[in-house]
């Protein structure tokens, strides 16, 4: 647009209110109008009051968009102020489009409003149209905004949804309420930052009505809305997954990193609501993301620290009075003295006044009818007292409601009782009919019958009872506590009706729980099996078969990373397995299953009290030799992870040999097959080790295709074979490949992939590629660090390796840094001789020495040379890496004689098992080279000559010409020439990661 052009409407308008803005300068100039929109025509760098000052005088008319923000903001009432300082003749330059409901103030009462509000989008271009011109007919209809070509990006028509909308159905009686719906607009949509607000109060008050209406009613300001049920952590991360995959997220369902590269997404998106839907405590949604709005709702009023609290009160009397007019007919209302004093018995509580209002209307009497209900029956009211937070005057409402559908549709009142007894939402409607079979008999019957079971649920929905969509069914927490009251009254004592839910669950919740193709379904019945497990506690109701349910979702939880939430579900069954038999295969497949979430949890004495206990009770049984098999298998992972690597070695042989004996699955051998390469890995049988490894690739291949993740940790397990062998590019390509598998499979910051980055980092770093190594190792971080999970055993593991990639690539103060965040994270879980400190307090020597902090260097690489040659012997090649360090510590001590000796010996001991042109080789060579610079006279040096030759010949043969380590070895075999000191180097240990104890 030309800045000295007259021009026919500016468009005033707050930014929450854009689309609205946008959508209007479209049609307008469409219709050859021309218009200066804000957000089109200011361009960065112009002086912005100067631009709205000539924009607004050289506008024939003011176009205001009025809403609660537009009217509440002192930049909007400067530009509509401008219109009523510069009329034109009699007639205002200012014409209102209101785009909500909201008072207008005097000033701007006195002009006609065109109200687009409420409108559909061909209302709402008549409606504009016509009221900025004069006589204007109809318009012809103009392409729908919202619609995307490929070329350009058109706008959605405010009315509209966004496209990402996932919010309850609006309720078409919603009355009232515009106090907290303006203060909800204020609160929110007046800020250009993350903005918190919190709706409490009690149960029954409105507080999801309100933040549903809200949310329809300000969707135009959001390019998306996403609603979050809040009450229960894994239900709420299973909707964060859901807007994860909305977004194009990348990710696996639930796993832990999700949260955060959702809230990443969302603080680049900006304009967008979630809702947290009937939260508990503020930790249980904290942190909360940034970027656009939160809305929270919730009994608990204690939100002062994370959000704005606003306390909801009850309906005023004239709103009880209008939504009662609008809910019923007139004639059943009967006149204002019968809705006040319905409104005034019922507590002028919303959620019982719906009730109220269902129940009139579906037994087609009056209010006056009900009232006499009320007084004549409420006797029934349940002497318990009501969970807190709820009012004693709705379960009168419920009562009525419940005891017409048990006349009217006992199917429904049997549908109902069993549905009271689940979670309240997202009970899976089709799923029930599906797995009748499961079901007590007379619901079974129901169910089955496609006539009676729609017509159960469409009694239950006329009495408001329950909303359905055509996938699932959901029911007022409320309604559930007043039917499981009752339900003793009519012959369903509740621990029956407990244990007839759990044995449906035992049926229809995936025995696999843990393959990724059953993710979906455990995620839908998790939150039925947290609410049997507390129903079983209350209700006393029998458990050996929850155990199992128990079981099988926190075997699902383990594999989806939520380790806190499967720990809660292992630890709640195995309470209840500890009155089985010990030969019991329900118990031992929870003892052993509980054992692997104890292990990757780092608590490796339970762990292998679990596994030890299993051995035992399946070593007494023949029967159950395929269970003693593969806890033979895990015995051995967990001696190998410990050190104790002759014992693992015996175990995982016997379990292969009993596989051979049993037919095993095709899996279960080639884990086996690969936790046996593991241990002649560290063992140091490299050959070996590397058959072990291949064998079990190929198994998985075979059985699973080259994509399966089963395959990737295979390849991972090679790698570190290839690696310790001195075949670092072939590391990193099983190691690529892996990775790439698992991100395609689980999301690129899923905790399955941490043990691959890990390992890639190092053989990223053998390579001389020290920034791509820094990457794997920092993104393996922050996935661990998004777990939240105390005492995880790789973080140790992450901050030595990026310790020892800092120390080759010069950052001696940052290598520090992650070298001591490394020892304090091991020694909070193991002591001085695991295999863990082992490999941390070696490769922290190597910096220590470079910083000239001697002592400590000597103290770190004297504990571990000790430890390791207790673990492994003399002559293993660990044992021989921990001498090459230690020759340097002592040589910079002055203690040459004995460096040698340590130097010579680790050269001899690595030179057995690797040949001469090993890397390790390269890098032993050259400190004796460096060690005989520190004892000549530096001037003829043949013997530092000769041994700066050989490294240089075995780097050039295993790292290559163009590698960093390569070039520092050239530098110092001309170290004489240059009159320079010589330089020497460590080799970095690393413990090979393997993924966590689930191989699924």
């Amino acid at each position: 647009m030309d800045k000295n052009s007259r021009v026919d409407f500016f468009i005033s308008y707050h930014a929450a209110n854009r689309q609205w803005a946008e959508w209007i300068g479209l049609e307008l100039e469409n219709k050859s109008y021309s218009v200066v929109v804000q957000d089109w025509d200011f361009r960065p760098g112009e002086n912005f009051v100067a631009r709205k000052s000539e924009a607004l005088a050289s506008s024939h008319r003011i176009l205001a968009v009025v809403s609660h923000a537009y009217l509440t903001a002192p930049a909007s009432r400067q530009e509509w102020t401008a219109g009523f300082l510069d009329d034109e003749g009699s007639r205002s330059r200012l014409v209102c489009l209101r785009v909500e409901h909201c008072d207008l103030p005097p000033l701007l009462d006195q002009l006609v409003t065109v109200d687009l509000a409420g409108l559909t989008e061909s209302q709402a271009r008549e409606a504009l149209l016509h009221g900025v011109s004069q006589g204007r007919t109809r318009p012809e209809s103009v392409l729908y905004p919202g619609r995307r070509t490929s070329t350009e990006t058109l706008l959605r028509f405010p009315a509209e949804l966004p496209a990402i909308f996932e919010v309850p159905p609006r309720n078409n009686h919603f009355t009232g309420r515009l106090e907290y719906l303006s203060t909800l607009q204020k609160q929110l949509a007046n800020s250009a930052t993350v903005v918190q607000a919190a709706l409490h109060g009690m149960g029954g008050i409105g507080k999801t009505q309100i933040a549903t209406e809200y949310a329809y009613r300000n969707a135009a300001s959001y390019e998306m809305v996403w609603w979050l049920s809040a009450e229960k952590p894994p239900v709420m991360q299973s909707g964060y997954a859901r807007l994860a995959e909305e977004l194009g997220i990348g990710m696996a369902a639930s796993q832990p990193g999700l949260r955060e590269a959702l809230f990443k997404e969302l603080k680049r998106r900006q304009r967008w609501l979630l809702v947290y839907d009937n939260a508990e405590e503020p930790d249980d949604i904290y942190p909360l993301p940034n970027g656009g709005h939160v809305l929270i709702t919730s009994r608990n009023p204690n939100w002062g620290a994370v959000a704005t609290p606003i306390s909801l009160d009850v309906l005023s009397e004239s709103e009880a009075e209008a939504f009662l007019a609008k809910r019923l007919k007139s004639a059943a209302i009967g006149g204002a003295s019968q809705s006040r004093d319905l409104a005034r018995r019922l507590g002028r509580l919303p959620l019982a006044l719906e009730q109220a209002a269902a129940y009139i209307a579906a037994a087609d009497i009056t209010v006056a009818d009900y009232l006499a209900l009320l007084r004549e029956r409420a006797a029934d009211a349940l002497p318990a007292r009501p969970p807190l937070g709820y009012s004693r005057s709705v379960v009168d409402t419920w009562i009525l409601s419940m005891k017409r559908i048990q006349k009217v549709s006992p199917d429904g009142y049997r549908l109902l009782t069993f549905c009271a007894f689940l979670g309240p939402d997202t009970i899976p409607r089709r799923l029930l009919s599906t797995s009748a079979s499961a079901l007590p008999p007379a619901l079974a019957d129901v169910v089955a019958s496609h006539a009676r079971y729609q017509s159960a649920v469409m009694y239950l929905r006329r009495h408001s009872l329950i909303t359905t969509s055509s996938e699932k069914i959901s029911l007022h927490r409320l309604i559930q506590w007043v039917v499981r009251q009752r339900a003793t009254q009519f012959g369903w004592p509740p621990a029956k009706v407990v244990d007839d839910a759990v044995s449906w669950l035992l049926q229809v919740f995936p025995v696999e729980s843990g393959e990724l193709q059953q993710a979906a379904l455990c995620e839908t019945l998790l939150p039925h099996v947290l609410a049997v497990r507390e129903y079983a506690a209350e209700y006393d109701a029998p458990r050996q078969k929850l155990a199992v349910v128990l079981e099988r979702a926190a075997v699902f939880l383990h594999v989806q990373a939520r380790l806190a939430a499967s720990q809660d579900l292992f630890e709640a069954a195995w309470e209840i397995a500890q009155n089985m038999p010990r030969s019991d295969a329900s118990r031992i497949q929870l003892q052993r299953e509980y054992g692997r979430l104890l292990q990757d949890l780092g608590r490796m004495t339970s762990a292998r009290a679990a596994y030890e206990e299993v051995e035992a009770s399946a070593r007494s049984e023949p029967a159950l030799a395929g269970s003693l098999a593969a806890v033979l298998v895990d015995m051995g992972r967990l001696l190998q992870e410990e050190g104790l690597l002759e014992p693992a070695k015996k175990r995982v042989q016997e379990a292969l040999q009993l596989m051979g004996e049993s037919g095993t699955l095709v899996e279960d051998r080639a884990r086996a097959e690969g936790i046996l390469g593991r241990i002649q890995q560290d063992l140091g049988n490299l050959p070996e080790a590397r058959s072990a490894y291949t064998h079990a690739l190929d198994l998985s291949v075979k059985a699973f295709g080259s994509h399966d993740s089963r395959v990737a940790l295979r390849r991972n397990n090679l790698a570190g074979a290839l690696h310790l062998g001195g075949r670092a590019t072939e590391a990193q390509k099983q190691l690529s490949t892996a990775l790439t598998t698992l991100e395609n499979i689980y999301g690129s910051d899923h905790d399955r992939t941490v043990a691959v980055r890990l390992n890639l980092g190092a053989a990223l770093h053998a390579l001389g590629r020290y920034r791509e190594a820094r990457q794997h190792y920092e993104h393996a971080r922050a996935i661990c660090q998004g777990l939240e999970l105390p005492g995880d055993l790789r973080v140790a593991m992450i901050s030595t390796g990026l310790g020892s990639v800092g120390y080759d690539d010069g950052d001696l103060p940052g290598a520090r840094l992650n070298h001591v965040a490394a020892l304090e994270a091991g020694r909070a879980l193991h002591d001085s001789g695991h295999p863990r400190m082992v490999v941390i307090a070696a490769n922290a020597a190597a910096t220590f020495e470079r910083t000239n902090e001697v002592d400590t260097a000597e103290e770190l690489i004297d504990t571990a040379l000790t430890a390791a040659v207790r673990l492994y012997g003399s002559t293993h090649p660990r044992v021989a890496a921990i001498r090459a360090t230690s020759a340097v510590v002592l040589g910079r001590m002055g203690e040459l004689e004995l460096a040698q000796a340590q130097a010579m010996q680790a050269l001899e001991d690595s030179t057995r098992i690797y040949g001469s042109d090993h890397n390790r080789i390269a890098v032993i060579e050259n400190n004796l080279g460096w060690l005989a610079w520190l004892g000549s006279s530096r001037t003829a040096a043949p013997t530092m000559i000769t041994h700066f030759e050989r490294a240089t010949a075995a780097s050039l043969a295993s790292y290559g010409s163009e590698h960093p380590r390569t070039e520092l070895i050239r530098a110092n075999l001309t170290c004489l020439v240059r009159q320079a000191d010589p330089v020497p180097l460590f080799i970095p240990l690393q413990i090979h990661q393997q993924a966590t104890t689930v191989d699924h």
